[in-house]
């Protein structure tokens, strides 16, 4: 059942997997927008910063035209620093007249253009003629280090971004288990849920879908055990009712046998025979669909368990083993219906032994009749768990393996010689016919 599962698609699988990749193309989406974004605003910034830093020297220069030019010479004092954004003071002609100390010798535009402009040699440059309009002001920035500026935010801004979609993807993630977890509960719930028994109902459902499915189980379930009561009353009066005229006809039949002539008695015998099978078979249903179905567990040894059943024209051999913990009432039908069916296929020998295999019992009986080929044996195996009418399994076997799932076991048949079979019960097998722990 759970490789079976295994192969299924996972409704939680499912749902992680297109959190993952839902969260995956935002996180992309994200990523691009946000780095067109962020582009876009660094160069508005950078742009308006050129345009600010040549109005303050403007405003400068405006304030002292009369630089001491001769004594300075082209380049204005300053300490030691990194120059992010460079000036030139030019003629009209383009000589230069000042510079900052990171700003070419050349001019930074081959012709002077008011504004913002890009610059030969990779300078986006910001033009203005000063007051005398005979003086010309470049401001200018270099394009490798507007590139690290937009590159630092852009990384900056985005790895965060991405940072805080991926702790929400796996909040999400867990939240999505968390929604699931009373399916799976749901599910843990049914496994033990057996609608002829009150104390396995399912508890009230917490969630508005649960609540549908939780519905539709109980309603089924009422069904069933509506349809597993009508049928288990059935059987049992039909096996009452048939109990009385079996020991009626029994009981003729055994006063014919006094008077007949002995021509007759062979076919007497036959028929009484088959009667007897016949009595067997009620006295089995009557212990597999006794009222209240509680298995009644004893510990019985191989002799408990023969003490009284129909042994004409066979002999036991016990070969000993383990107790079993089991129903004594069911596992004696069980041994009957094996025992006659043994009978029946020309049998005289029945050997019976038991063994453990931890808490999983066998019982295992063996007849030296003619058996079964591998073919039918498979077949009969494969028509215990079939209900329909072309089950090939007979009325005998199938009770033994109802015995056998009444005690949360199974029935197996072995290969021969003769015709084998182990009854495999679980020691502590509950009311339901489940396994029990502890």
């Amino acid at each position: 059942m759970n490789n079976k599962l295994e192969h299924l698609p996972s409704l939680q699988r499912e749902l992680i997997r297109t959190l993952t990749l839902v969260s995956l193309g935002w996180m992309l989406a994200l990523f691009l927008t946000l780095t067109w974004g962020v582009r876009h605003e660094v160069d508005d910034l950078m742009d308006d910063t050129l345009r600010e830093a040549g109005e303050v020297i403007y405003g400068l220069v405006a304030l002292r035209p009369n630089l001491p030019d001769e004594a300075l010479g082209e380049l204005l004092p300053a300490p030691p620093h990194v120059e992010r954004v460079v000036w030139q003071i030019l003629e009209a002609d383009g000589s230069l007249v000042r510079r900052s100390h990171g700003a070419p010798r050349p001019p930074l535009l081959p012709a002077f253009h008011a504004g913002l402009s890009d610059g030969s040699g990779g300078w986006r440059v910001y033009g203005m003629r000063l007051l005398d309009r005979n003086r010309i002001l470049y401001v200018a920035q270099h394009g490798a280090e507007r590139f690290e500026s937009r590159y630092e935010s852009v990384v900056f801004v985005g790895l965060s971004a991405m940072a805080v979609s991926v702790v929400f993807a796996v909040l999400l993630r867990r939240r999505v288990a968390a929604a699931l977890h009373p399916l799976r509960g749901l599910a843990a719930q049914i496994e033990h849920y057996d609608p002829l028994r009150p104390d396995t109902q399912l508890p009230e459902a917490t969630r508005a879908e649960i609540a549908v499915v939780r519905a539709s189980i109980t309603a089924l379930g009422e069904r069933l055990a509506r349809k597993v009561q009508q049928e288990q009353a059935f059987a049992a009066h039909a096996a009452h009712a048939l109990r009385t005229p079996l020991a009626g006809m029994d009981a003729q039949l055994a006063l014919a046998l006094r008077e007949v002539d002995e021509s007759a008695r062979p076919r007497l015998q036959r028929t009484r025979a088959a009667v007897d099978r016949l009595k067997r078979v009620v006295t089995s249903l009557l212990a597999l669909f006794r009222s209240g179905h509680e298995l009644a567990l004893q510990p019985l040894t191989l002799g408990d368990l023969t003490r009284q059943l129909p042994v004409e024209n066979l002999s036991l051999h016990l070969e000993g083993g383990p107790p079993l913990r089991a129903d004594p009432d069911l596992i004696s039908a069980a041994l009957a219906n094996l025992l006659d069916n043994a009978v029946r296929h020309g049998a005289t020998d029945v050997w019976l032994s038991t063994r453990r295999e931890g808490q999983v019992q066998c019982l295992c009986v063996r007849d030296n009749g003619p058996g079964v080929d591998e073919g039918r044996r498979a077949d009969l195996q494969a028509g215990l768990g079939d209900t329909s009418e072309r089950a090939g399994s007979g009325l005998g076997l199938r009770l033994v393996d109802l015995i056998a799932r009444a005690h949360a076991g199974s029935l197996t048949l072995e290969a021969g010689p003769g015709f084998a079979v182990s009854l495999r019960l679980w020691e502590r097998a509950g009311a339901d016919g489940q396994p029990m722990q502890g």
